[in-house]
């Protein structure tokens, strides 16, 4: 799946080109919210100040004589909400555009790579031509978004950890004790838990996944048959048939559910977990309002980007059962290659 993508002649390049253009995009998008990281704790600053003029500044002003300043990031310039949605909605829009055109084409080599091996195949390999086009397909649309998310939040931690840490290095903790970057811990020490545990509550949902891809295969052949035989179409083979599939749904069900539990309850407790920790700070005037939230967006994109793995967990069970699959595929093209030869 890699190898005739970025290691062909024909796709090489642009492969290997592409992957650092977007690459770039992701991490000039980072720097935007970046920047857009700051501009919270001005516009709070001036909602608790009462400083109206400031508040409208911030929100509505459009300079074009810095725009250019804007666009090359300087720190010294502060940006409106104008400004910065002017520069960030283009450039995230063209970057996911370009991201699906991308994944199109990985699985156009990959389908072309597999359609060729599987036409010289002297054997039959069962269910090939749904490996092909079904799971491929899968396959393209999930890293689509595997692959987005995955090396944004690599980015959003290289340009938000050392905010994160400046931000709360001073701040007091709990009756005015400091710990330098005591949020960084937190945020390490509740994603990684976090991992874990998901980690441990869901190691049966590949298995059940993939399982459940092959109940579904044997039953839909048996459909297909039956459009062409009769006889095929039998109840007292297709009712049981359906049954398998049934059963093994609301086994997956039943471990979505726990799974699901657990990180909804997950998802609401981290969410308010800096909240509570900067509170006492807060009502005891250390710290004003502009830098409460400039923290907890800090905190909120760095603790994110940490539980990657725990957000999208399911998609990535489905995206181990896809990959599974489509190595048996290639495991079997390979063995009948032998074979042949």
């Amino acid at each position: 799946m890699l190898k005739s993508f970025f290691w062909t002649r024909a796709n090489a390049f642009y492969a290997w080109a592409m992957l650092s253009v977007l690459l770039g995009i992701s991490w000039f998008t980072v720097e935007i919210l970046v920047y857009y990281n700051a501009w919270n704790r001005e516009i709070y600053d001036a909602i608790q100040s009462l400083q109206e003029e400031r508040f409208w500044m911030l929100f509505l002003s459009f300079d074009f004589g810095r725009i250019g300043d804007v666009i090359l990031l300087k720190e010294d310039v502060m940006p409106s909400f104008l400004e910065i949605i002017a520069l960030y909605t283009p450039i995230a829009v063209y970057g996911a555009w370009q991201t699906q055109r991308y994944c199109f084409k990985w699985r156009e080599s990959n389908t072309h790579h597999y359609l060729r091996r599987w036409n010289k195949c002297p054997a039959k390999i069962e269910g090939g031509s749904q490996r092909i086009q079904e799971d491929l397909m899968m396959f393209g649309k999930i890293l689509q978004g595997l692959f987005t998310g995955f090396f944004s939040a690599i980015l959003v931690l290289f340009a938000f950890l050392p905010i994160l840490w400046e931000l709360s290095e001073g701040l007091p903790v709990w009756n005015g004790q400091i710990i330098p970057g005591f949020l960084v811990w937190v945020a390490l020490g509740v994603s990684l838990g976090g991992t874990l545990i998901s980690l441990l509550l869901g190691w049966k949902l590949p298995k059940l996944e993939y399982n459940n891809q092959v109940v579904e295969a044997k039953f839909r052949k048996q459909l297909v048959h039956s459009e062409d035989n009769f006889k095929d179409r039998a109840l007292e083979v297709l009712f049981p048939m359906f049954s398998s599939v049934k059963r093994n749904y609301y086994r997956l069900f039943n471990w979505y559910m726990g799974f699901g539990v657990w990180q909804t309850a997950f998802g609401l407790c981290v969410g308010n977990l800096a909240l509570i920790v900067l509170a006492p700070a807060y009502f005891q005037q250390l710290i004003t309002l502009g830098i409460l939230f400039q923290v907890l967006n800090a905190f909120g994109r760095v603790e994110s980007s940490m539980g990657f793995f725990i957000d999208r967990w399911t998609t990535i069970v489905e995206f181990l059962s896809i990959i599974k699959r489509i190595r048996e595929f290639n495991k079997a093209l390979d063995d009948a290659e032998e074979k042949g030869a």
